[in-house]
């Protein structure tokens, strides 16, 4: 009964946001967003949560040190001013005293409007304790390795509350490194550095970012009601605005209604039937530019995967279909796709260029029919068999446009005695089918946190399905480009595009955008098309 209550409430107050808007016409502010998350938040516990919709979520009810614009620059966050010593490993940052802790359901206790409860050098280093400690499983301990003592805690040698993050003062915060990496303020905008107040966190015992009453946040926004049952149709994430930060920096919306759906689907049809104000695609909508405005990057890089358990995953079967592919007989529709030799896409930047200007496909896979036949051969005879049964290569639903994937699955089976064909899942099946192996090639979308390519090859570390083979080496050369200028990275990054090629685990296939598509009248989310996540604290609504 008390959910049921709970999500009439909820309704209702949908429906009045919905109807009523309220944005001031000159400035935009006052409106009421809705937006559709797809899956429910895996976590809201910063440092371990890992999903898109969990980050969104995160990026809004917390604000970290050091924050992305929409361009993908850094700017500052909680951070007022920071110096950086002269060797590059000691970095001291100064805390604005105006970021408070709040939460809307803590109306009258340590952390309600009236505690005034400000955000202290003390909750980032106790949230830096929390993600190396071994206890927790956080999957971003190797992320942030740079830190003094972090390599001896990943060794199982140290305790966490050893590792270099310090509170010298209330308002004052240090950094020491183990070695220089001139990213470090980037890395610092993750959902993973984001701060934790210890008092708070072992009030929730052990609930914490489980449920509405175990999260708090210091950012834009503070959690109203997390409504999510698996088998129920109305889910829902509400939001208000929180008072204290905003008097000290206006937060544009009056609150924000987060919709949980199943699929990219769903998401699509609740925007088209006016419900919500945005929503993200990696496809691009026929619609028109007077309706929408879409904003596109190419942030994604779609390779093929293969279960080496299989035929499919033989080195000599990759082989064959990264030679045996001709790109000049291959026809694209439009901008939304493009052809791919290498790991990183153009989105990503490398000295203000595109890594694609700096790093030419041409440097990679070339076309080669009388090497695609031996390698398919060779491929078959250790098999023992003379051409494969049909195989699949699965796709999650929504993905693509698949003629071009059709005219590759056409040049492959011409060159080879190989047989083919797309399965299109929806997404909790395709990862499912990933996990228990259960599966011949997949059409796999890689991104990084953010338009840097270390982000990328992290993820060759970090995403089994892969099943990149050297995570040793490419942990040293990136450690080795986190110490070096960005200008001598270029070849580092070249290394390691041909490190991952020639261990076949990733076959590149397209590049492809990712969209942010809103109403007219919607202006300034900040959209960063890598991670998926969007921040509304100055998002404005012009009707």
């Amino acid at each position: 009964m008390k959910r049921y209550t709970a999500f009439l409430l909820a309704i209702l107050m949908l429906l009045c946001c919905t109807a009523c808007g309220g944005s001031d016409q000159k400035t935009g502010a006052g409106h009421s967003f809705a937006y559709t998350l797809v899956g429910n938040p895996d976590t809201l516990d910063p440092q371990l949560a890992v999903n898109t919709s969990a980050k969104t979520v995160l990026s809004n009810l917390f604000e970290g040190l050091f924050v992305l614009d929409d361009n993908g620059n850094v700017q500052n966050g909680i951070v007022d001013s920071y110096t950086v010593s002269p060797d590059g490993l000691t970095y001291q940052m100064t805390l604005r005293k105006d970021s408070y802790w709040y939460s809307a359901l803590d109306t009258k206790g340590a952390f309600g409007k009236e505690a005034q409860r400000a955000v202290s050098a003390m909750d980032f280093v106790y949230a830096f304790q929390r993600l190396f400690d071994p206890m927790y499983g956080s999957p971003y301990r190797e992320t942030f390795s740079c830190i003094r003592n972090a390599q001896e805690i990943l060794d199982g040698k140290q305790d966490p509350s050893v590792i270099g993050v310090y509170a010298k003062k209330d308002n004052e915060l240090e950094f020491q490194l183990a070695y220089p990496c001139a990213g470090f303020p980037l890395l610092l905008t993750m959902t993973a550095a984001l701060p934790c107040n210890q008092e708070y966190f072992e009030s929730t015992k052990g609930r914490y970012g489980l449920d509405e009453q175990s999260i708090i946040g210091n950012g834009s926004f503070s959690m109203q009601r997390w409504l999510y049952d698996a088998y129920g149709k109305y889910n829902v994430i509400q939001m208000c605005r929180n008072p204290l930060n905003h008097e000290n920096h206006k937060v544009y919306p009056l609150e924000l209604s987060l919709f949980i759906e199943k699929t990219d689907a769903d998401a699509a049809n609740i925007f088209v039937n006016g419900n919500s104000d945005c929503y993200i695609s990696t496809r691009l909508p026929n619609y028109t530019s007077q309706e929408y405005q879409p904003k596109g990057a190419y942030s994604l890089t779609l390779g093929l995967i293969a279960n080496r358990q299989k035929v499919w995953g033989d080195k000599d079967m990759i082989r064959f279909l990264s030679m045996a592919l001709d790109p000049s007989d291959l026809s694209f529709s439009g901008d939304d796709i493009t052809y791919a030799a290498g790991v990183l896409p153009p989105a990503v930047m490398m000295l203000n260029k595109s890594c694609r200007e700096l790093i030419a496909d041409a440097n990679y896979r070339q076309h080669d029919s009388a090497a695609a036949k031996d390698a398919i051969a060779a491929a078959l005879q250790r098999a023992n068999i003379q051409e494969t049964d049909e195989g699949t290569i699965l796709v999650p639903a929504g993905l693509i446009d698949y003629s071009a994937l059709q005219d590759m699955i056409a040049q492959w089976e011409a060159a080879g005695a190989v047989h083919l064909r797309i399965e299109e899942l929806p997404e909790a099946e395709y990862r499912e089918r990933l996990s228990s192996r259960n599966f011949d090639l997949a059409l796999y979308a890689l991104t990084g946190e953010f338009g840097d390519a270390a982000s990328f090859f992290r993820k060759f570390n970090t995403e089994q399905a892969i099943g990149f083979r050297d995570s040793t080496q490419m942990r040293k050369l990136l450690d080795k480009a986190a110490q070096q200028n960005l200008s001598d990275n270029v070849e580092l990054y070249r290394s390691a595009e041909e490190m991952i090629l020639n261990d076949w685990c990733f076959l590149p296939l397209f590049y492809k955008k990712r969209y942010l598509i809103c109403k007219n009248g919607v202006e300034d989310v900040v959209f960063n098309p890598f991670s998926g996540q969007l921040q509304f604290s100055n998002a404005k609504f012009f009707d």
